[in-house]
């Protein structure tokens, strides 16, 4: 869905943002929710902690790569791990020449260590260089339950922004 998502709207945006600039960026996510079979029994309180490399492929438009971590749900510990991508949707508002935020598609397809299997995404809001806050959706079809979280991002090993031109 996400590659159909991107041949639709790849030849809306023309300008580059600065905050989908080449190179790889390495963000340390924590998240909390809910995993619920949307049933009878009871939802359980979900908590992630997630590292997600990745490299822009398409300046401006879209970064790709893996995502592995650690959930923490129904009284145990799993790991999981899989590959991301993220779509820019809308370059937020700009000051000195560049946008303070911007809007992501996420999509993420992951393993876990519990036979879980998950596919889903939702909307991150990358501030600056320097963090993101998401929500995201995952459906896991091998076990039968949905995972529902909200997330907060550090960007490690930030890079260095240039200095705006001198006059």
């Amino acid at each position: 869905m996400c590659v159909v998502l991107l041949l639709l709207y790849a030849p809306v945006r023309s300008l580059a943002q600065s905050e989908f600039a080449k190179g790889w960026i390495f963000p340390l996510e924590l998240g909390q929710g809910a995993v619920t079979a949307f049933n009878q029994s009871p939802d359980l309180y979900l908590a992630t902690l997630a590292f997600s490399p990745q490299i822009t492929v398409v300046p401006g438009k879209l970064r790709v790569g893996l995502t592995g971590g650690g959930a923490f749900y129904a009284k145990r510990i799993y790991g999981f791990g899989g590959g991301r991508a993220s779509l820019m949707i809308w370059g937020g508002p700009k000051v000195l020449e560049s946008s303070v935020f911007n809007v992501q598609l996420v999509g993420e397809y992951l393993f876990g260590t519990k036979d879980q299997r998950l596919a889903g995404g939702g909307l991150a809001a990358e501030i600056g260089t320097l963090a993101t806050v998401a929500v995201k959706t995952h459906r896991d079809y091998a076990l039968n339950s949905w995972w529902f979280q909200a997330s907060l991002g550090l960007h490690l090993f930030r890079k260095k922004v240039a200095p705006p031109p001198s006059l």
